[in-house]
């Protein structure tokens, strides 16, 4: 099939109801069917000279199926047409937590490293998917999408922002477009610990269509760039045009500062 068992499977609990309604559906569109088709043969008949005096009424119960069915038809489609939506948004946030990243171990193990000299030397390699609540480190994971200048921007600006970043449980992803690499780095540029590098070719898949559905709607995406933020639960929280590091480190902090919940943003 187009989804895995355990895609629909998450649909449904997500949408628990959805198959009683297309149970009513196709139910209250087989009565509508029947008692059209009833309809119609009565108005054959008065237009053949049959029963007459019931073609008026019968004519009526025509339009009335024939609108129902139409009726019914519409809910079904928009039903469907959810359902599809549903299952796409599920099927890519089961992709999304399979791509690789590689980054401060301290920072994406939650283990402490001994020495501070070699602290930022040591990486480990993981999936977004144990950066997940509940599975021992929790992060935010900002997937930025631009061009290689772009992001060389970015990273200096997350360097600026380590601190913040770090205790806003933000964790940069840098992803150079065409190719959905991670960016070059100068010999001596050293990557903050807030920021991963992504591995592996399956970001190639899921990158390049984001970047292609913000190009058709008129964003340079190269130039501009775009942000694919995963809350910590591994959902897509939200996706931006820009990448504005000190507005989300903001966010956080002032939603901390209210008293607000910061552990599902």
């Amino acid at each position: 099939g187009k989804f895995s068992r355990e895609i629909y499977l998450r649909e449904e609990a997500e949408s628990p109801f959805r198959k009683v309604r297309f149970f009513f559906y196709f139910s209250l569109g087989g009565g509508a069917m029947t008692s059209l088709v009833l309809s119609l043969a009565r108005v054959a008949a008065g237009l053949s000279g049959i029963n007459e005096d019931l073609l008026p009424e019968s004519l009526t119960n025509v339009a009335v199926d024939v609108a129902g069915l139409a009726v019914l038809a519409v809910l079904y489609q928009r039903d469907l047409a959810a359902q599809e939506s549903r299952l796409k948004r599920a099927s890519k946030g089961a992709e999304l937590a399979k791509l690789m990243i590689r980054g401060s171990k301290s920072i994406i193990t939650g283990e402490d490293v001994l020495d501070s000299a070699n602290s930022r030397a040591e990486t480990f390699t993981t999936s977004l998917a144990s950066l997940r609540r509940g599975r021992g480190i929790e992060k935010r994971v900002v997937i930025a999408v631009a061009g290689q200048d772009k992001l060389a921007e970015v990273i200096q600006e997350a360097s600026r922002l380590e601190d913040s970043l770090v205790s806003s449980d933000l964790l940069i992803v840098p992803v150079v477009l065409p190719n959905a690499v991670a960016p070059e780095l100068g010999e001596d540029e050293v990557v903050p610990e807030c920021v991963a590098l992504p591995v592996g070719v399956n970001w190639r898949g899921i990158v390049v269509d984001e970047a292609e559905e913000a190009s058709r709607q008129g964003v340079d995406v190269s130039g501009e760039g775009i942000c694919i933020i995963l809350k910590k639960n591994g959902r897509v929280g939200q996706r931006t045009k820009g990448i504005f590091l000190p507005n989300m480190v903001g966010e956080v902090m002032e939603r901390s500062a209210l008293g607000l919940d910061v552990k599902n943003i």
